[in-house]
């Protein structure tokens, strides 16, 4: 919501500082700031605190919290009927912080929260409109914005009192290593899944309230989009083979899991689509494996638009090689062609025929047929002027 630094001040008394100042405040405290345009603040109020905070009011209750500034009309606030209880132990040990009684109580006055303190334990109600105050932790987490996460001191790590075992983990990288020599492709997936034996309290996508019980649904749908956009990777003829590893959580209890979308050949012919790599013995496979290294170009994005196939095949004189007829080829498809694979070869009666597959995408809209049409007629017209027939 936009709100002007002008019209904050109308809820306080004292002078409030700069635009950019309340901004700066605001972001430190957990608010994301869109834009500052003079005095206005463009502030996004994010889902657990609109009932609170979706007013001008709410912003500026908010921010008497933040700078700890009076407002001018302090109305008795009415409160939720539920309660948190939590100690001064328990909010120190969730936010690894060392804040004295005083302070934690002051936190609460700045926050106009209701502590009722029992024993070494406070019961804490919220302002009714702070619906988002519900654990132990929503109130250890206020307490520290407010007192300032920069008061909450790094504690190193006790030292390990051995290195990890890694072992395991280096042979299935080896494995996974294997696999992509073996013309594997790997893909990572979610675990949740419409249906499962653990389900989610509190899933963060409705139709996906369980976890995954075998990785196969997820890859079938991952080589059925990769199957798609394989031109643009892949030569043509070359299959798309995926596989996975990941954790899955059928009733008998959790494991890693390894899936191909095609059996590994090189493994023997009794090697299956799965694995159970929880339950393989591991630590030493491929132990004296070495690894093929690869030369990674430089990252572009990938268009989101899609792309459009065209095959082409030519005779050609038997001396021609075809390198010279794919260079002919790129010269005349233009910018909009991004790979260009041969897919075929034979001679016969003195001649050589070439087949090649041209894939053309843009960057920046959706190709049509007239367009990659008349791309192809340029590299036609430039192949024959050499001489080629195209068939």
């Amino acid at each position: 919501m936009k709100i002007s630094r002008n019209e904050l001040q109308k809820y306080f008394k004292d002078p409030l500082p700069s635009a950019a100042d309340i901004a700066g405040a605001f972001t430190f405290h957990c608010f994301e700031i869109e834009e500052v345009a003079g005095d206005v603040l463009d502030i996004k109020v994010l889902p657990n605190r609109a009932a609170d905070c979706s007013s001008a009011s709410g912003i500026a209750a908010e921010l008497s919290t933040i700078l700890d500034l009076p407002l001018k009309d302090e109305s008795d606030s009415i409160f939720s009927d539920a309660t948190v209880e939590v100690s001064l132990a328990r909010i120190n040990a969730i936010l690894g912080a060392h804040f004295s009684e005083a302070e934690v109580e002051d936190a609460f006055r700045r926050l106009r929260f209701h502590a009722a303190k029992n024993g070494d334990a406070y019961r804490v109600a919220a302002p009714l409109p702070r619906t988002d105050i519900e654990i132990p932790e929503d109130i250890a987490e206020e307490v520290g914005r407010v007192l300032g996460y920069e008061r909450i001191l790094a504690d190193e790590l006790p030292p390990l009192p051995a290195p990890p075992e890694q072992a395991r983990f280096r042979g299935i990288e080896r494995m996974k290593d294997m696999l992509v020599e073996q013309g594997f492709i790997e893909v990572s997936t979610q675990s949740f899944a419409p249906r499962g034996a653990v389900v989610l309290e509190n899933p963060m996508d409705k139709t996906k309230p369980a976890l995954r019980t075998s990785l196969e649904e997820n890859l079938r749908d991952a080589l059925a989009r990769a199957q798609r956009h394989a031109p643009l990777v892949l030569p043509p003829k070359r299959a798309v083979k995926l596989f996975e590893v990941g954790t899955v959580f059928p009733r008998e209890g959790e494991y890693l899991e390894l899936r191909m979308t095609e059996r590994v050949s090189a493994w023997g012919e009794h090697a299956t689509l799965v694995d159970n790599l929880s339950a393989a013995k591991l630590e030493e496979y491929g132990k004296g494996y070495t690894p093929k290294r690869y030369q990674l170009s430089a990252y572009k994005p990938f268009p989101v638009y899609p792309f459009i196939t065209r095959d082409i095949a030519l005779w050609v004189p038997e001396a021609a090689r075809a390198e010279e007829v794919s260079d002919a080829i790129r010269a005349h498809a233009g910018a909009l062609l991004v790979r260009l694979d041969q897919f075929d070869r034979f001679s016969k009666g003195g001649k050589v025929s070439y087949a090649f597959r041209l894939i053309f995408q843009s960057t920046e809209r959706t190709l049509t047929d007239e367009e990659v049409n008349g791309a192809m007629e340029h590299v036609i017209a430039a192949l024959e002027a050499k001489g080629y027939e195209v068939r």
